[in-house]
């Protein structure tokens, strides 16, 4: 207990001194950016840490003292002599890149002018309450985990409010939860307690930031540890060799390399298996580890476009050259999914942070994920809410996806939809500002995930939540095409199609709409709106699904629309949660749509007023909306080959059903043909009365 509460006591002094080593450097005043005072803590970190570890003196006001008068003459000259002491220890080749460049850049020195001794005084009077000598003496290695704890604490806590350090943490809110769901996997493994033992478990981060994804999760590999029927010693044993040589970080920027490894420091780790490099080219430090690695867990940036051409190594890209030679260029997100497959040893693990183009788009994402499928069992796709890295500067719309190196038949992949992450963020004064709001689903979907794997395996779709929406969805029966888009799967529409095959066979037939209609089949006109050429827009469209003419007549686009004839339906492919579905009736001139119509051409005589209605039933419309895919409404949209997958309940041929059907159909047409007359009617008189007035 007494041990408990020494550590404790210390380590809340660690937190304390850095916060007051941050302030100390706002009340001085030259330093206004986050970025550099954090640098400048960091550094400050080092020196105490290294002098603490490499001399038998304590790091303090006394020590440096003594060194102004050795060098400069002067116990005063306080500023200089710390300079000095920093500028000699980061000469160390412990502070050096793979490629020959100081962490702390091509001429490091601290941004302390020489003449600012009672700064200097403050900071080091400060850092020297942290007591490393004692640390290194008689630390074992939770309390490394615990200094690094506050450490990752600090960062997250003092700098969070500033748009670029939002890319030093990847949030906690995400990551606790799917680490949960990993090593729940990975402690099932037969082979898992022998490569512990070993002390062989290799885990890395391509683009390791501060180092917070590589280190996290050696915590439950020390939990798991710890709870083995082994020697005390030899428990510390493992853990010193896997820290050692089994986390493994890269970065290609500077700042991210100089963090990952103080932090590395901290957590008691080898600072030299942190790389400065870009881990999507040729010639990294990564290349040492081609199929070695047992768990990857990444959140690497996205956006940069590559030629395919430079990416032509089978190692290295496995995926990328089985793909169709007709592509030129590739997007990173891509390439790193394939870097990081080629890392992994045999049913090793990825997590990784992806656009949700990677497993929604078609073209090259979608010739990528038919060999992924091939390659790896997903064991896992989370899509997470657009305000999940908006600290960081971005709303993309973004998934998790976890992944094993290994290929089975019948595979399950679990897919789900967070709607809800636990924060929110807002902007104050230009600052993205982090905020809690509501629950954080992760955690629930987590726990549902780990039930789920838990269960015996089921060849069908099943439903294990349905908010937040959990699925279990059998890759080879369950999957549509191969999107792996959750809203694809949300559990209210595995429910919908649960209840259209649960129908009467004898009555009805589920039927595709692209089976009853024929999607834009001609080859139609662009035309300019004229007298006699009226555009119908998506805004004209009434909720009873008639069309306002009134505003039709006085609308004047300035792009062509595209013709449309008597008896088509328009289906409005934006933001379809608002449904918007017309028929074309006869009009006295030649009607033109918006292209953000779909037009559907009835086929086999089947009145289109009909299935206008049935695309507006409860059962239909929950079907529309989760297969739409966007990141807001004003980009939601629907594709015509998903609203070509939609079910609908149609009667068969024979029998009374139909007859019913069929004459629903025509009561509808007959009720929205009086409507457009009454209305037409009243606009007649509407117009006699204006010409009576004048």
């Amino acid at each position: 207990m007494e041990r408990v509460l020494e550590v404790n006591n210390s380590y809340q002094l660690f937190y304390s001194t850095l916060s007051n080593l941050r302030e100390e450097f706002h009340r001085n005043g030259r330093l206004d950016d986050s970025n550099a005072k954090l640098d400048e803590i960091i550094k400050l970190i080092v020196l105490n840490y290294y002098e603490s570890k490499n001399s038998n003196n304590r790091f303090n006001l006394e020590y440096i003292m003594e060194l102004a008068k050795k060098h400069f003459d002067s116990k005063h000259e306080v500023a200089k002599a710390l300079r000095f002491l920093f500028e000699e220890v980061v000469q160390n080749k412990m502070f050096f890149n793979n490629d020959g460049t100081n962490i702390f850049g091509s001429n490091p020195t601290l941004s302390i002018q020489p003449s600012e001794n009672e700064f200097a005084s403050n900071l080091i009077n400060e850092i020297s309450k942290i007591d490393f000598n004692q640390l290194l003496i008689n630390g074992e290695s939770q309390d490394f985990d615990i200094i690094n704890e506050f450490f990752g604490h600090f960062v997250r806590d003092n700098f969070r409010n500033n748009k670029e350090d939002g890319q030093y943490m990847t949030p906690q809110e995400i990551i606790y939860p799917v680490l949960d769901m990993v090593f729940h996997d990975i402690l099932k493994d037969d082979e898992f307690e022998t490569t512990i033992l070993n002390g062989d478990f290799k885990i890395l981060d391509p683009t390791c930031g501060v180092g917070t994804l590589i280190i996290e999760p050696l915590r439950h590999i020390q939990n798991y540890v710890n709870k083995l029927a082994i020697s005390h010693d030899e428990k510390e044993i493992i853990i010193q060799k896997i820290k050692q040589n089994g986390l493994i970080g890269q970065d290609k920027v500077d700042r991210m390399v100089r963090l990952s490894k103080i932090n590395m420091l901290l957590f008691g780790g080898n600072i030299a298996n942190i790389f400065h490099g870009n881990s999507i080219t040729n010639g990294s430090e990564l290349d040492n580890y081609n199929s070695q690695i047992d768990l990857i867990i990444t959140n690497p940036p996205f956006g940069a476009v590559h030629k395919i051409e430079e990416l032509v190594d089978q190692e290295r890209y496995s995926i990328i050259n089985k793909l169709n030679e007709n592509y030129n260029n590739i997007d990173s997100e891509l390439i790193m999914l394939d870097r990081c497959i080629s890392l992994l040893k045999p049913n090793g693990k990825l997590v990784i942070v992806v656009p949700d183009s990677v497993v929604s788009a078609k073209g090259i994402y979608g010739a990528f994920r038919e060999e992924l499928l091939r390659t790896c069992d997903i064991k896992a796709v989370i899509d997470m809410p657009s305000v999940t890295f908006a600290q960081a500067g971005t709303r993309t719309k973004c998934v998790i996806l976890y992944l094993e190196k290994k290929n089975t038949t019948d595979n399950n992949i679990f897919i789900s939809i967070c709607n809800d992450i636990g924060y929110d963020v807002k902007e104050r004064k230009g600052v993205p500002v982090k905020i809690q709001k509501g629950i954080n689903a992760m955690k629930e979907i987590s726990q549902t995930y780990i039930q789920s794997s838990m269960e015996l395996k089921d060849s069908n779709s099943k439903i294990e939540l349905l908010k937040p929406s959990c699925a279990v969805i059998n890759q080879d029966k369950g999957l549509t095409d191969n999107f792996l888009t959750p809203n694809f799967y949300k559990a209210d529409r595995i429910n919908t199609l649960k209840i259209l095959e649960s129908l009467d066979k004898d009555k009805f037939e589920v039927k595709e709409l692209r089976e009853i209609v024929d999607f834009d089949v001609i080859k139609r006109k662009r035309l300019n709106t004229t007298e006699d050429i009226k555009h119908v827009s998506v805004l004209h469209v009434n909720p009873d699904s008639t069309i306002n003419f009134e505003d039709v007549e006085e609308f004047e686009p300035v792009s062509k629309g595209k013709e449309c004839f008597k008896g088509e339906i328009l289906f409005s492919k934006i933001n379809p949660r608002i449904s918007r579905i017309a028929v074309v009736p006869a009009y006295e001139k030649k009607l033109v749509c918006s292209n953000e119509f779909e037009v559907l051409a009835p086929k086999q005589n089947v009145n289109p007023h009909l299935i206008m209605l049935m695309l507006n039933m409860d059962i239909v419309k929950k079907q529309i909306i989760n297969l739409t895919s966007g990141t807001s409404s004003s980009h939601n949209r629907i594709k015509a080959e998903q609203l070509g997958s939609i079910l609908l309940p149609f009667p068969k041929p024979t029998g009374e059903m139909f007859e019913q059907f069929k004459k629903l159909g025509d009561t509808i047409e007959a009720t929205i043909n009086k409507k457009y007359a009454a209305e037409f009617a009243l606009n007649i008189h509407k117009n006699d009365l204006d010409n009576l007035i004048k």
